[in-house]
């Protein structure tokens, strides 16, 4: 033994020792960080048991005891006694410490480094053994490694602590786990085996993420950063991982080449070896070789991890956390009068919002994964060169100079692929944007037979996506070429410099050693334009996110003092339009309400009123600060973010200055109707119940089968639009809300319900004390319960103030009469002393905490509970289980191309692959001439006369050689790029072709598969999904293939030379592939899960968000990469390590070509064998996409768009309608929604439809458009049976204006006029006739009508998304301004005319007697007074056609249900 034996150890404990102050210097955190939501004890204790412990201090003691024993008998035999130093007692002193409860963990990880270096310092004491005579020595040598190898044994397995849970689920056991486990991710294994065991995962089956990763704590370290740029916040949130990551890439960087130091000796043994050598130092360059690996990998591993499993996992918790609170606060512009262009960014839609979550934070995430790569790309280079120098001298400086001529053609291909990835992203936007806009407005869209002319906007915005595909795929087309082609023509202006100009031979060692070397630089020029690559594309999303999240806020004071009860709430000389403009000016084209000074009185009833468009709505998003304030100040409450909702009671319940808004068209989430009244607030039965009750919702649960357990669909697409409201505004009354805000509730139900729900609800006890803003055209029937009164007109206030003062001055009298005209002041005495009987009646109501009120909910409270598992209307998405099917595989590859495509690019590959193989022979070829030159030229003096005759004879000649090498590398160069340009040309048609037939299938779909799949998950398959087919199949495909072909050249090369390696490449394979199954499986299933729980991402940007459920697959999808990893470079080490062997026991028969050869390639076999499970792997995950997609083109279609014979061109030329015993239902598993419906509509007959809310008018406008198909009965027109013709036919010819009147983004011409066949006057005067523009007439009465008017002027006015920047009213009355241009036979008006005012409703109803004279019309109507002079009214109830008369004889008639409904509407 000497002193070298036991050095490594002391500066072990040395650089420990210093590592161990510096940590403890910093300021100690506690072990485990509790969650303060988390209601679970976590256990946590020491990191090692005692048993442990008693073994390391035993061992150690015996190890120093046996050390000191060594020490005195080398003492008295006067021996050397530097090999005694006993490292056994350091290693006792750090032993002993880690019994501090401080840095037990850190200690325990020295510990193992320690152990591990003493292990290995025992190896190579042990030739001592066998080099000299058995003796006390030797014994304790063989003591010494076996103690230690326990003892690293111990220290590596010991475990950091106990299991911990949260929300009584584990979390993930890398908290706790080993310092080994830790390493090398053993702890996903048991998930791996679960996997492969059960076939599937679910998210139950993952465990929970520690504190540090979860969202919430990503967003309040994110938020505490806010007013710095983006990319400082990501630096400074994620500073210690960042660091972290640097020391250890930069460690990686100068230990990547220490094999190759091995590699080299080992070749330059066997180059230069004679028959009397030892091979002893052969076996310590391999065995050395093994180590250094193992070293290189486990490093590489950790850093691996921080960059590609902590990092992307913080990023996209943080930003997307970020993105979603911002759109939460954002300023929507919805008043937008810009001109709407596709490359406008100015305002993000729903559509970039999408991409920005799922496209934009994963290309950040993805370079958060490879940006280290900045750091260790120029130190692997300068290391890698400097080796290279030590090889081949001068000439590797000159082959390095051909760089500089790529570099700025990388330069400029980075710019150009800049600019064609921003574009990209632009259409990309665009496109999903317009997609979403379609699933939308699908019901208006299909209504209107507008399928296909929708269905050509998409595909045209499609084209325009991949023209910018198809040039970013030129543009990484010429990046490949450069990647393949620099390391290439380095090794031959190299190669060529050193035996053409130096004169120098390349022997083996020196030609493999270099080709490794320039195969490690290979990767590292390649990453660079990688790299930059991703970059560009990061630093474009990373823009993209900046900017919008720099986009106005709306505008809420930060000082708000949420225990600081609002005294008022009120107007003090506000001006408010829709949209901030440049310096602050008042765009004269926008909607305005100037110089408001109003009051509100708290706590009490307060009533605005208007006609339609008049600025009743903005009035109300004023107060919440969602329009833009260009002067004066608003007082109006807050709500607090986060209120304590433990132990609440009748008196805490409410919140001062809690806000709760009922809008006009009714948001709700798609969840059951109980959770939507909820809403998160404890389930109080008493209360629930009477709100229940007081918004008239006990019938509507009588009806449903499963009660308020049941499912309502996204935006509650399953209920009427009368129930949708009511919701609502249960939701509203059930809340904390001291001030309510409601937008014209009223229209959307029936005059009985709405009598009631303004008596019983608004009116009510739960609302007694409560303020209550009411924006409503039914002014006489919420007179008498209000307080106070504010009529708007065009944006100008005409009256406002209390109600007994407006009385006392006549102006109520004005308000009314303009309502209807039709009512005098004894008709209002009257009507305001019935409705406050009634409203006192209803205040009689026991107080919920009475016991009397208990009895009265009794019975209703049963309504609720009718079903214990109630039905699912939204189903959990579908997902694959097992390996993607042959299916799959065949619908993409039969997209890209025939039989003869993929035969041609089978032939490349397999050509690329044979040139690879060639150039390496080649090499091998001519290393051996120079060898066998060399070794001649060194043992005979005469060779050296004859040494050109003998390179003749030989036919050793550098030219011969080096420009085969050329040919033969260039060719695969070409090849090698050639094969992907071949794949990128047949991914774009796979990506036209499939979506195309995605598109047409989701379009042509029932609506039923629209009220059961939520836009979310149909949104998904059209971003982020075909994101992954465009951008990154094709590329998964290609490495695929070409991976298969390197790993059978390789088994083929080795195996020729090395036979026994064949058996090594068997056993390997079956564990390889029993790896590669664990994770194949395990990833494909987490890919699944994550594409799963991606959908209610898209979905919650209309209702709500969460982040971690999706986060949690992503960590492990990326964890179980790194556990494939390091288990196969760990197995790669040693497949080396065997070939090594292998050689030197086969040296008579492997000449020093043939063993560089072999090794080169052996040292790749197992980066191949990785490569290939990661892009099968990769290649399955992408085909997840395929799937998914695949599976929405096999959904149920609507009958054909055209039957032939089609019907007569002038069909229906009467507009005769008979209905002959209909029967209805939504679905087949569900009970009917019409009973026997049978009535007779005459040619040009005026019919309403009347009846409660909920009882079946819809249903039935519905079936005329086939959109639901009766199982029994038939509907004629004209007397042909709609079910023998076309959809298409069907809907084309007649018209409905719709209870949910949709607008699509573009300009006021486009949505009139859709297929672009009226002139300008024909679109102006229809909307002169539906009252939008004023004729002269009504400007020269009233010239102040002027003002606000300028918008539908001008007939390119520009139309948000959904026509947000109109009024309710305004668009309803632009889809019957459309009705008015279509001029169909039959027409059926669904509560057209809901939102619009009294006034303005009489105006439209004389425009339809006069304009649709002609045709033939069914009016759906709440309000009577719409449809009592029309021809007859068909009255229905539950379903069933109950009256069918004139309106003189039904109202005569006192038993009529049309009369009661008369007499209860107040009209």
């Amino acid at each position: 033994m000497s002193l070298s034996d036991t050095l490594p150890q002391v500066v072990v404990v040395l650089f420990s020792t210093l590592i161990l102050n510096i940590q403890s210097c910093k300021n100690e955190r506690s072990l485990y960080e509790l969650d303060e939501y988390n209601n679970d004890p976590i256990i946590s204790s020491r990191f090692s048991t005692v048993k442990r412990d008693v073994f390391k201090i035993g061992f150690t003691l015996i190890q120093a005891g046996s050390f000191a024993f060594l020490f005195g008998w080398k003492f008295d035999r006067e021996q050397d006694k530097n090999s005694v130093l006993s490292v056994g007692l350091l290693a006792v002193l750090i032993t002993i410490s880690s019994r501090s409860r401080t840095l037990v963990w850190i200690i325990n990880c020295h510990l193992s480094i320690f152990y591990a270096v003493a292990s290995i310092c025992s190896l190579w004491q042990i030739r001592n053994v066998f080099e000299h005579a058995w003796c006390i020595e030797s014994a304790m040598i063989i003591g010494n490694l076996m103690a230690s190898i326990l003892l690293t044994y111990i220290a590596f397995t010991t475990p950091k602590g106990t299991k911990q849970y949260h929300k009584g689920r584990p979390i993930i056991a890398n908290n706790h786990c080993s310092f080994w486990a830790y390493l090398t991710y053993s702890t996903v294994t048991p998930l791996m085996k679960k996997t492969l065991k059960l076939g599937r995962l679910d998210d139950t089956d993952l465990d929970q993420l520690s504190y540090s990763h979860r969202a919430s704590t990503l967003y309040e370290k994110f938020k505490s950063l806010r007013g710095q740029k983006l990319l400082y916040r990501i630096w400074k949130a994620n500073q210690s991982i960042i660091v972290l990551q640097v020391v250890l890439i930069t460690i990686v960087s100068c230990l990547y080449y220490l094999p190759m130091v091995f590699f080299y000796r080992f070749l330059e043994l066997i180059q230069n070896k004679t028959p009397d050598d030892s091979l002893e130092w052969g076996y310590i360059y391999i065995f050395g070789m093994l180590l250094s690996n193992i070293l290189v990998q486990l490093v590489y591993g950790q850093n691996r991890y921080f960059n590609s499993v902590i990092m992307p996992c913080h990023i996209r918790g943080m930003l997307n956390s970020e993105i979603y609170f911002k759109s939460l606060k954002r300023f929507d512009s919805v008043g937008n009068t810009r001109k709407i262009n596709v490359d406008d960014n100015d305002n993000a839609t729903v559509g970039k919002i999408a991409n920005l979550m799922s496209v934009d934070t994963n290309r950040i995430c993805e370079f958060a994964v490879v940006w280290n790569g900045v750091i260790d790309c120029p130190i692997e280079l300068i290391v890698g060169i400097y080796f290279l120098y030590q090889l081949l001298g001068l000439a590797c400086l000159f082959g390095l100079l051909v760089l500089c001529v790529t570099f700025p053609i990388n330069h400029q291909t980075a710019k150009l692929y800049t600019n064609t990835q921003d574009k990209l992203m632009k259409a990309r936007d665009y496109r999903t944007n317009l997609m979403h806009e379609i699933l939308q407005g699908i019901r208006m869209i299909k209504f209107f037979a507008w399928d296909n002319q929708y269905e050509d906007r998409v595909l045209e915005a499609r084209t325009n996506e991949l023209i910018q595909l198809r040039n970013n795929f030129l543009c990484r087309s010429i990046f490949e070429l450069l990647w393949m082609a620099s390391p290439i023509l380095v090794s031959i202006f190299s190669f060529f410099i050193f035996t053409k100009i130096q004169g120098n031979e390349l022997t083996v060692s020196i030609a493999f050693t270099s080709i490794t070397i320039f195969h490690e630089l290979e990767f590292a020029f390649n990453a660079l334009p990688e790299i930059i690559m991703d970059g560009v594309q990061a630093f474009v999303s990373l823009d993209r996110i900046e900017e919008f999240l720099d986009e106005e806020e709306i505008n809420l004071p930060l000082d708000v003092d949420h225990d600081e009860i609002v005294s008022k709430i009120a107007f003090e000389n506000v001006t408010v339009t829709w949209n901030k403009n440049l310096n602050n000016k008042i765009d004269e084209n926008e909607f305005i309400i100037k110089n408001l000074n109003i009051e509100f009185p708290m706590g009490e009833f307060s009533i605005i009123c208007g006609p339609t468009g008049s600025g009743k709505s903005m009035l109300l998003m004023s107060l919440l600060r969602e329009t833009h304030l260009v002067e004066g100040k608003i007082h109006f409450p807050r709500s607090p973010t986060n209120p304590d909702t433990q132990d609440l009671t009748t008196n805490n319940w409410i919140l001062p200055n809690g806000v709760a808004l009922v809008s006009q068209q009714a948001w709700l989430l798609n969840d059951t109707i109980r959770d939507n009244i909820l809403f998160g607030l404890p389930f109080d039965m008493l209360r629930y119940d009477q709100v229940v009750t007081m918004c008239s919702l006990v019938k509507d649960f009588e009806m449903f089968q499963d009660g308020d357990l049941t499912e309502i669909g996204e935006k509650g697409i399953t209920l009427s639009g009368g129930q949708k409201q009511r919701v609502a505004l249960a939701r509203a009354v059930y809340s904390r809300a001291k001030h309510i805000l409601m937008d014209d509730i009223l229209s959307a139900v029936d005059a009985y319900t709405a009598r009631s729900i303004l008596n019983e609800c608004i009116l009510g006890p739960l609302m007694k004390g409560r303020t209550r803003i009411l924006v409503t055209h039914h002014v006489r029937l919420c007179l008498t319960g209000a307080t106070y009164l504010l009529a708007i007109n065009n944006g100008k206030i005409n009256v406002n103030g209390k109600i007994s003062e407006l009385r006392d001055s006549g102006s109520l009298n004005f308000i009314l009469e303009e309502e209807d005209g039709l009512i005098d002041a004894k008709e209002i005495s009257e009507l305001l002393d019935d409705i406050k009987q009634e409203v006192q009646i209803a205040a009689k109501l026991p107080d919920p905490s009475t016991s009397a009120f208990k009895f009265i909910v009794n019975d209703s409270m049963q309504l609720t509970k009718k079903n214990s598992e109630p039905k699912k209307l939204i189903q959990e998405e579908a997902r694959s289980t097992g390996m993607v099917k042959f299916k799959i595989y065949m619908t993409y590859l039969r997209a890209n191309g025939n039989l003869w495509f993929w035969l041609f690019a089978l032939l490349l590959f397999i050509s690329a692959r044979i040139t690879q193989v060639l150039g390496s022979w080649w090499l091998k070829e001519w290393a051996n001439a120079s060898t066998d030159v060399l070794r001649q030229s060194n043992t005979s003096t005469i060779m050296t006369s004859f040494h050109d005759n003998f390179q003749g004879f030989l036919g050793h000649d550098v030219n011969h050689y080096f420009s085969i090498y050329v040919l033969i590398t260039v060719s695969s160069i070409f090849l090698g790029v050639f094969r992907f340009i071949w794949l990128y040309y047949g991914s774009l048609k796979a990506s036209r072709k499939l979506y195309q037939t995605l598109l047409h299938r989701v379009i042509r779909a029932p609506l039923r598969f629209f009220d059961t799949t939520p836009v979310g998950r149909i949104l998904n398959r059209f971003s982020k999904d075909f994101e992954s087919v465009d951008s990154n199949l094709s590329g998964d495909l290609a490495w695929h293939i070409n991976n298969i072909f390197l790993i059978i050249g390789t088994i083929l090369v080795i195996a020729s030379i090395t036979k026994g390696f064949l058996f090594v490449a068997i056993v390997m394979g079956f564990y390889y592939l029993w790896i590669g199954k664990l994770f194949t499986n395990a990833s494909r299933e987490l890919k699944r899960l994550d594409s799963v729980t991606r959908s209610p991402l898209f979905s919650h940007f209309t209702e709500t968000l969460i982040i971690d459920d999706n986060n949690r697959p992503k960590f492990y999808l990326v964890l179980i990469k790194r556990w494939l990893t390091i288990k196969y470079n760990l197995t790669g080490v040693f497949v080396t390590f065997i070939t090594g062997i292998l050689l030197l026991s086969n040296l008579d028969h492997v000449d020093p070509g043939l063993a560089g050869l072999s090794l080169s390639f052996a040292m790749q076999f197992t980066e191949q064998i990785m490569w290939y499970v990661n892009k099968y792997t990769e290649l399955e995950m992408s085909l997840n996409s395929i799937e998914r997609i695949n599976e929405f083109s096999e959904i149920p279609q609507e009958p054909p768009e055209i039957i032939e014979p089609r019907p007569p061109a002038s069909w229906p030329h009467n507009g005769a309608i008979d209905v002959e015993n209909l029967k209805v239902r939504y679905a087949h598993d569900l009970d009917p929604v019409l009973h026997n419906v049978s009535f007779s509509v005459k040619s040009q007959e005026k019919v309403g439809i009347v009846g409660r809310t909920g009882s079946g008018k819809s249903t039935l406008a519905l079936t005329l458009f086939r959109f639901m198909e009766p199982y029994e009965g038939k509907i004629y027109i004209d007397g042909i049976d709609i079910s023998s013709i076309g959809v298409y036919d069907l809907r084309s010819r007649i018209t409905i204006i719709p209870q949910d009147p949709i607008l699509f983004t573009g300009t006021l011409r486009s949505n009139l006029d859709v297929f672009s066949i009226y002139q300008d006057y024909e679109i102006l005067d229809s909307l002169r006739r539906v009252h939008l523009l004023p004729s002269d007439e009504e400007v020269q009465n009233d010239p102040s009508l002027v003002d606000n008017i300028e918008i539908f002027c001008n007939l390119e006015t520009p139309i948000c998304d959904g026509g947000k920047n109109f009024s309710q009213g305004q668009r309803q009355l632009l889809c019957l301004a459309r009705a008015l241009l279509k001029r169909s036979k039959v027409i059926i008006m669904d509560e057209a005319t809901a939102s619009i005012d009294f006034a303005m409703d009489e105006k439209i109803q004389r425009m339809i007697r006069t304009e649709f004279e002609d045709c033939t019309v069914l009016c759906i109507a709440h309000r009577l007074r719409t449809v009592i002079d029309y021809d007859r009214i068909l009255v229905i109830d539950q379903g069933k056609v109950v009256e069918f008369d004139s309106p003189y004889k039904l109202i005569k008639n006192t038993n009529s249900l049309f009369h009661k409904l008369c007499q209860n509407s107040c009209e």
